[in-house]
């Protein structure tokens, strides 16, 4: 027989180590391709970041069968058992699981594609797209780093988590869409800056 409070502990463990695996790396990737704004990236960065999304991935794995023997011996997997702040958590795991497979399908391909190229020079549908993907993965590590951390937020209605999870989407993807934007400029900026 499977002692269920230890099975409870080891899996709130796992949950823990997804978590900070995933959120930790996803930073240092977000960090590494944050770079191409000022200078192209390098073939080993290139590696650095297959490297870093293998890792994420690794990392929301074990989130998701963590997670899911949490929701099992919390709730039985009966919907009438799922509190709002369950639920807004199963959709922020969700996006981010989303997002790591587009990222993995678009976003590192895309950049591959342009290697050589500051961000800057890119074309403004890929700097959108890219900036998107980044955008999405840091508001919903953040999202879930709140979820998890934040005990008050066990009290708010579906009404309140979404608006501070909407907030927190709204500004990640606002801030990154705006460095999509401004990035000619930096690159005009260091090019001319470079021509002195």
């Amino acid at each position: 027989m499977i002692d269920l409070s230890l099975l409870n502990d080891a899996a709130r463990a796992a949950h823990l180590v997804g978590l900070a695996l995933g959120f930790g790396v996803a930073i240092m990737a977000d960090l590494c391709a944050a770079r191409s704004m000022f200078r192209p990236l390098q073939d080993h960065e290139f590696d650095d970041l297959h490297r870093y999304h293998r890792t994420v991935a690794i990392g929301l794995a074990l989130f998701w069968a963590s997670g899911l023997v949490l929701l099992w011996l919390r709730t039985g997997f009966d919907p009438a058992n799922f509190t709002p702040k369950l639920i807004a958590k199963l959709c922020v795991v969700s996006l981010l699981t989303v997002n790591a497979y587009l990222i993995g399908r678009i976003g590192l391909p895309t950049m591959i594609a342009w290697a050589g190229y500051r961000f800057g020079a890119l074309p403004i549908a890929h700097r959108l797209r890219l900036s998107a993907l980044a955008g999405m993965s840091g508001a919903g590590w953040i999202s879930a780093l709140a979820l998890g951390v934040f005990s008050m937020m066990k009290t708010f209605d579906s009404d309140i988590l979404m608006e501070v999870i909407g907030a927190i989407y709204v500004i990640g993807l606002g801030g990154a869409l705006a460095a999509a934007v401004l990035a000619p400029i930096l690159n005009f900026a260091m090019n001319r800056a470079r021509s002195y």
